[in-house]
């Protein structure tokens, strides 16, 4: 505190030395920042008197910027990676069985293996183990191989009948692969993965302990900061994590906030609201996560020209590559034709089943976030929000669409949180399955230009956590071979800024935030330079006008 002609005042950091995005369309502009308190006071020009302060803070040519709000971060999947297996080195099902049957030896009897990140797409010709493979090299304990994009996994005998997935499961959309005979082969899906994911997740957790899950949390948390998120909202968690995320809520700096899933695996629909915590959900409004598609399996409209080009396409990849796996993906869908449209159907609710489902947890006062992938979907989620209005609601993904179904989102006035950082791993088989002809992959120019509020969020651990390779992504649209994704769709570095903070904050609730304007909260990033440069990294984060990362270290009382 510092007191001046007898007024008393909180302390004052000034920020400056530094190049500032400024203003609710940030764009960089030499100046200086004060903080004080835990609000932004004022921004001003090189020109411009700097004001004194109680502290100073010598950018030293960087950048400062809004903080980022990612909202859309698996934090507490993300959490548990460190304590799984590394699938990301897995090449092959052979790789996979030999690596699980290395962790069986240092694993106690009747204890779960468990490997996140495996890319099973990219497996030679989509082979994955079976669950007899998988009970041979693990001695018969509960196995999990979980896709990086958390839509599938392959689990053993031992695993598949701890999550209680066998031949007599419910299964209307062939979430369980099963062999001749009717026997789950170990391959899931969506919502049988989802059980799997939460029953080994729970499984760890008693194992860890409870000094054991919050290291793993508070871990999490920091990896958020220090890369210059302040805000984060995680998109699904079931009923029995919400107390351990609000004591996280409680310790770490990083503003957090969750939406509800069911308890019985991350991709179930919840029934009814009196069946979830009543809140508060962080420091968001209480809201509630429906899987309208899935992943691969997304739901899909695609005009003509799209699906010659599909066929066409992954028939050459096919040739080229001598693998039928780009052909047995397409054969491998669940497809109708609408006149002369070709529908993927893979829409996980009925159009009045989920109207109903988010008109009951709207009008108790839950803020529906809908997960579409496809355009389909996406058309659906519109559709469904419209008719019941609810406020502030959030269609999550979006990475396919016509104007068609951009027109509608506009017009049910929701927000789109997508992930361009998903371009240089999903934008090849985008393109290489003809998905780029007839419709707009991670549609961003055309979202805003249609007048939808963007946020960019990250998806992680489906996608990377990294805020600057996010947005620098929005703009260039570069794929792995230096072509770009519908380079159309690209957008400005203001764009892509905003999106990913005042965006986001809008996303979860707090419209206004995420901007370096007076009033706003004085959360900020201070880069090392020009945040589109790829050399640019975080050098600092702070939250509510304070240091949160490096963290500050302790002061010993003398």
């Amino acid at each position: 505190m510092t007191e001046s002609s007898g007024i008393i005042r909180m302390g004052t950091t000034l920020f400056r030395n530094g190049t500032l995005w400024t203003g609710e369309r940030p764009a960089p502009r030499p100046g200086w920042l004060l903080v004080q308190g835990d609000r932004i006071n004022r921004c001003g020009t090189a020109g411009e008197p700097e004001p004194a302060a109680e502290a100073t803070v010598d950018l030293a040519g960087g950048h400062l910027l809004p903080g980022f709000c990612d909202a859309h971060s698996h934090l507490s999947v993300g959490a548990w990676l460190p304590a799984m297996g590394d699938g990301r080195s897995l090449r092959s099902a052979d790789e996979a069985l030999a690596a699980v049957g290395a962790a069986s030896v240092t694993r106690a009897p009747g204890a779960w293996i468990v490997f996140g990140r495996v890319d099973l797409d990219h497996w030679p010709g989509g082979r994955v183990p079976t669950a007899a493979d998988l009970d041979e090299v693990s001695a018969g304990r509960p196995v999990l191989l979980v896709d990086l994009t958390l839509h599938r996994g392959v689990l053993s005998n031992e695993g598949l009948r701890r999550c209680e997935i066998g031949r007599e499961m419910r299964d209307p959309l062939g979430d369980v692969v099963r062999g001749r005979r009717g026997e789950p082969t170990g391959l899931v899906w969506e919502r049988a993965f989802g059980r799997a994911l939460y029953t080994a997740l729970r499984a760890l957790a008693a194992e860890a302990g409870d000094l054991g899950v919050d290291g793993l949390l508070d871990r999490e948390a920091q990896a958020h900061l220090r890369l210059g998120i302040t805000r984060v909202h995680e998109p699904g968690v079931p009923p029995d994590l919400h107390a351990r995320l609000a004591a996280l809520a409680a310790r770490t700096p990083l503003r957090l906030s969750w939406s509800a899933s069911a308890s019985a695996g991350l991709l179930e629909p919840p029934d009814d609201p009196r069946t979830l915590p009543p809140g508060p959900y962080g420091e968001a409004p209480a809201s509630v996560k429906f899987f309208l598609d899935g992943a691969q399996r997304c739901a899909l409209c695609l005009p003509p020209g799209a699906v010659l080009a599909a066929l066409g396409r992954a028939l050459r990849a096919a040739l080229v590559a001598r693998d039928v796996a780009p052909l047995a993906m397409l054969a491998a869908q669940r497809t109708r034709l609408d006149g002369l449209h070709l529908h993927m159907a893979w829409e996980r609710f009925d159009e009045p089943a989920l109207r109903s489902r988010v008109d009951a947890f709207a009008g108790a006062r839950f803020v529906p976030r809908l997960h579409a992938i496809g355009n389909a979907a996406a058309a659906q989620a519109a559709r469904a929000l419209a008719a019941v209005r609810a406020p502030h609601a959030t269609i999550e993904h979006v990475l396919l669409a016509r104007p068609e179904e951009i027109a509608l989102i506009a017009a049910c006035g929701a927000i789109v949180s997508t992930q361009p950082g998903f371009i240089p791993t999903h934008g090849p088989a985008m393109r290489a399955l003809g998905l780029d002809v007839g419709l707009r992959p991670l549609p961003l120019a055309s979202l805003l230009r249609g007048g939808v509020a963007v946020a960019i969020s990250s998806d992680h651990p489906c996608g990377p956590l990294d805020p600057l390779h996010n947005l620098r992504h929005a703009v260039s649209r570069e794929l792995p071979d230096g072509e770009r994704l519908a380079a159309a769709e690209a957008i400005t570095q203001g764009e892509a800024l905003r999106a990913a903070t005042a965006g986001g904050a809008a996303a979860v609730g707090f419209a206004g935030e995420g901007m370096l304007v007076a009033g706003a909260a004085a959360d900020l990033a201070v880069c090392s330079g020009d945040p589109f440069v790829e050399s640019s990294r975080v050098a600092s984060t702070w939250v509510a006008g304070r240091r949160a990362w490096p963290p500050v270290p302790a002061t010993r009382a003398p």
